[in-house]
C-alpha cells in the first residue's frame, strides 16, 4: 500500500510540472500529500521540515547555487562558453566528443546549478538538430556521470564505505561503465549530431591558449574544490569576484550579475525538495520496499536493480546506498565491487527521473521544457543504461 501512495505522490507532482507550476508549490502540494495519505503527525512532519528548512544542507546548496548562477553570467557576458567550444573544435574536431568530456568535467564540481553551464554547451553543440528536451536530457546525464564514481561525491562515499568495497577497486570496474554511458548518450541522442570539422584558422597552440582564456575560472573552480576539499560556494564566490576583475567588469556589469544569479523559484525549488524527500524518509518508505520486491521470481541481482531503482527514485542516492546496500551483500555475499557497479549505475540513471532530483527540474527551465518532457527523454536512456549495466554484471561475474 505504501509503494502505490508514493506512486500517486509522485504522479500528482510530474502532472502538477507538466502543468508548469513551479517546482517549489508542486513539492509543497507533494509534502501536503505526503502528510495525509501517510498520516503523519502534523508536529514530527513540521518540527522535520523547520529542520530541513534551517539546516546548512539547504542553504550552502543555494549559496552554491547563486554564485555559480553569477560566474555562469559573467562567462556568458564574455562569450566564454563560445571561445571554449571553438577551442575545442579545433584540438579534437568533433563537438560531440569535446562537449561530452566538458560536461562530464564541470560535473566534478558539486551543486545543481552546474547544469546550466553544460546546458550551454549542449546547446551549443546541438544547435537545431536536437529539440530543446533532447537537449535537456543529455545536459543532465553527461553532468552526472561523475557523481557515480567519482570519491568526491557522498554517494559514492556513502556506498564504498558501507559495502566495504575500496574506492579505488569501484573506481577501476566503474570506469568502463561510464564510457559504456557515454555510447548510450551517443546511441540514443548524439549521432544525429553531425561530426563537423574543427577550426582551421588556429594551431593547437592557440586553440589551448583559447580554452584556458575561456575556462580558467571553471578548471581553478574544480582544482580547488577537489584537491582542498573546500565549500563550493566559498571558492566560486571567490573566482566569480576574481573573474569580474580579470575581465574589467564595469559596475553595472558587476550589478547585473549579481541580480541575474539570484533565482528566487529556483532557490525555493531547492529548498521544497529537500523537505519532500526529509518527509518521504520521515514516513518511512524507503524501509518497506523490500517486502514488495524481495520474493519476486528473478535472480538475485535483478531484485536489488529493482529496489535500487525505487529507492533512488525515492529518497535520492545516499538515502539508497544506506537502505539496500546491506541487503544486497547479504543476498550476494561475494558480489564485490561488480556488484557495486551495478547498483551505481542503477542509481546515477534512475536519479535522474526522479522528482526530489533538482537539477532535472532546473536544466528544463534553462531550456523552457517541461520537468515530463525531459523525464519522457531521459526513459530511454534511464532503459539502456540499466541494461547496459546488467549485461557488464553479468560478463564481469562470467569472466572473473
Amino acid at each position: 500500500m505504501a509503494l502505490i501512495k508514493v506512486l500517486i505522490i509522485f504522479v500528482v507532482i510530474l502532472a502538477l510540472l507538466n502543468k508548469r507550476l513551479p517546482l517549489y508549490l508542486a513539492m509543497i502540494f507533494g509534502s501536503l500529500l505526503m502528510i495525509v495519505m501517510f498520516r503523519l503527525p502534523i508536529a514530527t512532519a513540521g518540527q522535520t521540515a523547520l529542520h530541513t528548512l534551517t539546516g546548512w544542507d539547504v542553504w550552502s546548496v543555494n549559496l552554491a547555487m547563486y554564485v555559480i548562477l553569477v560566474l555562469v553570467y559573467e562567462l556568458d557576458l564574455r562569450h566564454r562558453f563560445e571561445d571554449a567550444q571553438r577551442a575545442m573544435n579545433g584540438l579534437m574536431r568533433d563537438p560531440r566528443f569535446n562537449t561530452s568530456l566538458a560536461c562530464m568535467f564541470i560535473g566534478l564540481m558539486q551543486g545543481p546549478a552546474t547544469v546550466t553551464i553544460c546546458g550551454g554547451m549542449v546547446d551549443t553543440m546541438a544547435g537545431e538538430h536536437l529539440k530543446n528536451d533532447e537537449k535537456a536530457a543529455v545536459a543532465t546525464y553527461l553532468r552526472h556521470i561523475p557523481e557515480a564514481m567519482v570519491p568526491t561525491f557522498t554517494g559514492v562515499i556513502v556506498a564504498c564505505s558501507i559495502s566495504g568495497i575500496s574506492i579505488s577497486s569501484f573506481f577501476v570496474w566503474m570506469l568502463p561503465m561510464a564510457l559504456l554511458t557515454l555510447l548510450a548518450i551517443y546511441l540514443v541522442y548524439l549521432r544525429r549530431v553531425p561530426r563537423t570539422v574543427g577550426e582551421t584558422g588556429r594551431s593547437k597552440k592557440e586553440c589551448v591558449r583559447l580554452l584556458l582564456r575561456s575556462l580558467w575560472s571553471l578548471l581553478l573552480a574544480i582544482a580547488v574544490i577537489i584537491v582542498f576539499s573546500l565549500p563550493t560556494w566559498a571558492v566560486v564566490a571567490a573566482i566569480a569576484a576574481v573573474n569580474a576583475l580579470v575581465e574589467k567588469f564595469s559596475a553595472q556589469e558587476v550589478r547585473d550579475a549579481l541580480v541575474k544569479g539570484f533565482d528566487l523559484k529556483s532557490l525555493l525549488g531547492i529548498m521544497m525538495t529537500y523537505v519532500f524527500k526529509d518527509l518521504l524518509i520521515l514516513g518511512g518508505v524507503i524501509d518497506v520496499l523490500p517486502t514488495y520486491f524481495e520474493h519476486l521470481p528473478i535472480p538475485a541481482f535483478l531484485v536489488l536493480v529493482i529496489l535500487y531503482a525505487f529507492g533512488t527514485l525515492v529518497a535520492g542516492s545516499s538515502a539508497a546506498a544506506a537502505a539496500f546496500i546491506p541487503l544486497a551483500y547479504t543476498m550476494i555475499p561475494n558480489g564485490g565491487a561488480f556488484l557495486l557497479a551495478l547498483l551505481m549505475s542503477v542509481s546515477f540513471a534512475s536519479s535522474q527521473l526522479s522528482p526530489t532530483h533538482i537539477c532535472t527540474a532546473i536544466i528544463s527551465d534553462y531550456f523552457g521544457v517541461t520537468f515530463f518532457a525531459t523525464v519522457k527523454k531521459l526513459l530511454p536512456l534511464f532503459l539502456l543504461t540499466v541494461l547496459i549495466a546488467c549485461g557488464y554484471y553479468m560478463l564481469l561475474t562470467a569472466v572473473f
